[in-house]
């Protein structure tokens, strides 16, 4: 009894010290424009209990003891720990404190020792396109964004290029799961992180090679209230579109190219005379396509309802959506039935509900759901048939309507690029989506101080149903032919189709897919001193299963990751993922992948406090790492039966198909490896400037890549693929930002980013090669090749004392190519490379300026790229006229000097032709453009109204807008966009005008 008393005293002891030791801390929070910060949780390390809830001064109030640390996170976007020295504190929340969450480990821009680039929502939430990939342009260092034009397309993004033969597209993770951005919110973004080096990527193991974007939504805030209001009003105007050539022009250069073909002319002064007067619009017809197709402007609506906020125990953000977009195509066309409506559109409502409740001291729950309904119409021809109809079909062809009311054709171009609009059908898809995620948070500090854990589940669900209109409609096919008098001409009509009422189809499912993570988490951190430890132990499995066979992907990953902090000055962190994939065999699923990284701050240091004033932080870091790319088809370690061509069997013959052995399975297969080295720098000069410089190596190997030009066909069955393809790229992005403020009303900012990039093919298993320069190793990615073109022959003698051009008869006019290898042919041999990568910018760069005065705002976005390659062989608007079924654009006419007998001293196209001329149309410097461009991606006019006018409105901020995408191009492509070339729906300028109100 006398020893039980003695502990129960020695425990009071105990207590009674600590109290003792303890002291009340007072502190204020401010942004980095030295404004109050409300709501942000302030916190004792290691002492849950011990938290304090700033106010509306941005001030706090808690117990610490001197040494200690407490930690401020606000919003759950911004992290810092601070030592306790003294009874008062003041703490500035800046750029540097942004954390990023890696697979639910947490650092901010000042712990960090990997390559990794972050963006603040706040930088994106001023532009108003619909997705959030296309905000990105020039805003990351690393991060490469090209633009894609198709109706449904967002941008393509690379982190460093890439960097793999297989495939360059990166892992995108929004709140912790694979997903992509195509259903993100401007005004939902927290945060967007990149994670370049292998350091930051080996967490992600088998999925890390390409690099990951990680999205981070806004959460809650504790102790306020925030309702947000944002309509959006947009028209998008069409720009960069081909011009193509009227009737007669287009008779008179169909003429031309028969004439240089050595074939009759089909054309005479009459049809030019009846193109022109429009006399005979059946057989000399005279049509806009283009300008009958589409109208001058698409309209978009979108409404953003949020609420932000919370209490002492529970925080929400919860996100209501609605956007619309009206088409291209034109409203009476599209509406020319009266039974449907064919336009190009899209309805989509969306709401997000992110909910954290601390149940205890202990003790969080985090909830995300998000659900979405999304409509999409579009003409029952696909986007790029609609498009194509529309290039290809020239102006005299034939006419919309026939004189006798059919829907005009003919035997050449057959489609009629308005009846596939009008009275084709429509296809329409509905898309019901379901994300959610449910995660627990526990603070074990009562079992040991530093000891926390975590449990999550996440569920997605999305189903695409479509259905179909189908409706028919009746053509009548011309075909003119000339009379037995000069000038007369006779019109064969044969009338085909049928007419046929409209017929829906619901097909059911379009696309499914379901995707399950479970994840568990021990983690330890704990400051000894000036000595900081942090350590985690994690597991994560997954699954991901769409419609159709061998589609499903399951992943499995037991992680450690460790880290070490002294005084701030030096860290050191580790990664060890055993991480497992179900594409790989049966016993051989798992891969290890290992990092380290560390970095040094020097203006920590004593001897730099001199340099404080000038350099007032620097830390320089270095990494390496290891990840993978699992990105390959299923049971390729197999060999299957597979179909193949049978026999004629029985008495009365019956065709039969049968079986045959398929490709030989890859023995040891494996999946892509990135080792990633790392070496940068993060820098802030006079307090405004902030610098960021990394220079990288990645080296890829395993590749899976093609065998067949190293076996021969003797072997007699299929060869399989191999892991042998390897690949490296070096390079450096940097990352500038000057911000500051002139006085009590002017502030601006100029920022900029900046990348250059080398990739080289290692190996690409192509095999043996006759000439050296045929060999693609030490090109890189993306490089075009194609002949070298010297000029354009002049007469039939230059032919005939030339090298003989083997893949088409030539004439004059035609194009001359370099022999390379001087065996007196032209032939496949002669392909060298030209010019720069195709696919991969070797230098890409941002620059992003703006200013406010009194309210009055203006934000800009401009992007480039250089070292980089375009060839102009799209159909009908750089190759016309080829194999009868093109058109002819004004580029070839007045852009460019076409070859003829008066000009071939001049000449810097070639001839026109008909036929399919091999020799003309294929790859060569003829065709090659330089593809580097200078854009104005994103503009932004604002105006806050003065709190005065407001006030009485009960409203804290409105602000009107107008803001502006894609607004012009500096660049050297003509009528198609520079970094798509492709024949689909327009390139649009968007224009928007819109207001912001909070309350």
């Amino acid at each position: 009894m006398k020893k039980k008393y003695i502990s129960v005293l020695a425990l009071a002891c105990l207590f009674s010290a600590s109290a003792m030791a303890q002291q009340k801390i007072t502190g204020v929070v401010k942004d980095a424009q030295g404004e109050p910060v409300l709501g942000a949780l302030v916190t004792t390390v290691g002492h849950p209990t011990e938290k304090s809830i700033t106010d509306q001064k941005g001030v706090f109030t808690l117990n610490a003891n001197q040494g200690e640390y407490i930690e401020i996170v606000y919003a759950d976007s911004q992290k810092k720990r601070v030592w306790v020295k003294g009874e008062s504190l003041e703490i500035c929340l800046e750029d540097l404190d942004t954390y990023t969450e890696n697979r639910s480990k947490l650092q901010s821009g000042r712990e960090q020792t990997q390559a990794v680039s972050t963006l603040s929502g706040e930088k994106i939430a001023n532009n108003s396109t619909f997705n959030v990939g296309n905000s990105l342009y020039g805003m990351l260092p690393g991060l490469i964004v090209k633009q894609n034009t198709g109706w449904t397309d967002g941008a393509t993004l690379m982190v460093r290029g890439g960097g793999s033969q297989s495939s360059q597209s990166p892992l995108i993770v929004v709140d912790g799961i694979p997903r992509t951005l195509d259903y993100l919110n401007m005004l939902e973004v927290e945060s967007i992180s990149v994670l370049k080096d292998g350091a930051a990527t080996a967490l992600w193991g088998t999925r890390g090679a390409n690099g990951v974007v990680v999205v981070t939504t806004k959460r809650g805030q504790y102790n306020r209230r925030d309702i947000d209001v944002n309509y959006t009003y947009g028209m998008g105007l069409p720009i960069n579109q081909p011009e193509f050539v009227d009737g007669v022009t287009y008779a008179q250069m169909r003429n031309e190219a028969l004439y240089y073909d050595g074939l009759s002319l089909e054309y005479d002064a009459t049809a030019f005379d009846a193109f022109r007067n429009g006399s005979n619009p059946d057989a000399f017809p005279n049509v806009d396509w283009m300008g009958t197709a589409l109208r001058d402007y698409t309209t978009n609506h979108q409404l953003n309802l949020t609420f932000r906020g919370g209490g002492k125990r529970v925080r929400y953000y919860t996100a209501i959506n609605y956007k619309n977009d009206q088409g291209i195509l034109d409203t009476d066309l599209v509406n020319s039935t009266g039974r449907y409506d064919a336009q190009f559109k899209k309805y989509r409502l969306d709401a997000r509900m992110n909910l954290d409740i601390d149940v205890t001291d202990y003790t969080r729950v985090a909830l995300n759901m998000f659900g979405l309904l999304h409509e999409n119409n579009r003409p029952r021809e696909s986007e790029a048939n609609i498009f194509g109809n529309l290039f290809h079909v020239p102006s005299g062809a034939f006419p919309i309507r026939t004189t006798n009311g059919y829907w005009g054709s003919n035997n050449i171009f057959k489609i009629n690029p308005i009846a596939e609009i009008a009275e084709n059908g429509y296809f329409r898809t509905d898309e019901r989506m379901l994300q959610s995620d449910l995660r627990i948070y526990q603070d074990l500090s009562p079992v040991t101080k530093g000891l926390k854990a975590e449990v999550g589940i996440s569920y997605d669900n999305s189903a695409v149903y479509q259905e179909t209109g189908t409706q028919e409609y009746e053509y009548e096919a011309l075909t003119v032919i000339p009379g037995a008098v000069l000038g007369e001409y006779e019109i064969l009509r044969n009338v085909g189709g049928e007419e046929k009422a409209l017929s829906i189809s619901n097909g059911g499912l379009n696309s499914q897919f379901m995707r399950l993570v479970i994840d568990g988490r021990v983690g330890y951190d704990r400051a000894f001193g000036l000595h900081a430890v942090n350590g985690n132990l994690m597991y994560r499995q997954e699954s991901y299963t769409p419609l159709g066979r061998n589609n499903s992907r399951k992943r499995q990953s037991v992680i450690f990751t460790g880290g070490y902090n002294y005084d701030n000055r030096y860290l050191v962190d580790v990664v060890v993922n055993y991480s497992g994939t179900s594409v790989l065999s049966d016993g051989d699923k798992f891969r290890t992948y290992p990092a380290i990284s560390a970095a040094w701050v020097l203006s920590n240091e004593s001897f730099w406090k001199n340099a404080s004033n000038v350099i007032d932080y620097f830390k320089i870091r270095a990494s390496w790492g290891r990840s993978g790319n699992d990105n390959i088809a299923y049971d390729l370690d197999e060999r299957y039966w597979v179909s193949c061509g049978g026999g004629l069997f029985k008495d009365t013959p019956a065709g039969f198909g049968g079986l045959h052995a398929g490709n030989l399975a890859v023995s040891n297969l494996d999946i892509e490896l990135a080792d990633k080295y790392n070496f940068g720098i993060d820098m802030r000069l006079f307090n405004r400037l902030s610098l960021t410089a990394d220079a990288f190596y990645d080296k890829r190997t395993n590749t899976l890549i093609s065998a067949s030009n190293l076996y021969s066909s003797v072997i007699g069955t299929g060869i399989p693929q191999l892991n042998m393809g390897e690949t490296n790229s070096k390079g450096l992005d940097l990352g500038l930002n000057w911000e500051d403020k002139v006085g009590e009303n002017f502030k601006y900012y100029v920022g900029g980013t900046f990348s250059y990039l080398r990739t080289c093919i290692d190996e690409n298993g192509e095999g043996y090669k006759p000439y050296d320069y045929l060999y693609k190793k030490g090109d890189r990615i993306g490089q075009l090749y194609g002949l070298e073109a010297i000029g354009y022959f002049r007469d039939e003698t230059d032919i005939a004392n030339s090298p003989k051009q083997m893949f088409s008869s030539v004439r004059p006019g035609d194009i001359k190519y370099k022999d390379q290898n001087g065996d007196g042919k032209i032939d496949s041999y002669d392909e060298v490379a030209i010019g720069h990568s195709s696919s991969i910018p070797g230098i890409y760069y941002g620059i992003n300026l703006g200013f406010e005065y009194k309210g009055f705002g203006i934000d800009a976005v401009f992007q480039g790229a250089g070292q980089y390659s375009r060839m102009l062989n799209t159909q009908s608007v750089y190759w016309p006229l080829r194999n009868n079924n093109s058109n002819l654009s004004k580029w070839y006419l007045e852009d460019r000097v076409r070859w003829t007998e008066d000009t071939k001293g001049v000449a810097t196209a070639p001839r026109l032709t008909t036929l399919d001329n091999a020799n003309n149309f294929r790859n060569s410097t003829e065709w090659l453009e330089n593809g580097a461009f200078f854009k104005l991606r994103n503009l932004n006019i604002y105006y806050n109204l003065p709190k005065k006018w407001i006030s009485s409105m009960k409203m804290d901020q409105c602000q009107v807008y107008l803001r502006g995408n894609n607004l012009f191009s500096l660049d050297h492509v003509k009528y198609l966009n520079c970094e798509d070339l492709s024949i689909n729906y327009p390139d649009l300028m968007s224009v928007f005008v819109g207001v912001n109100i909070n309350f």
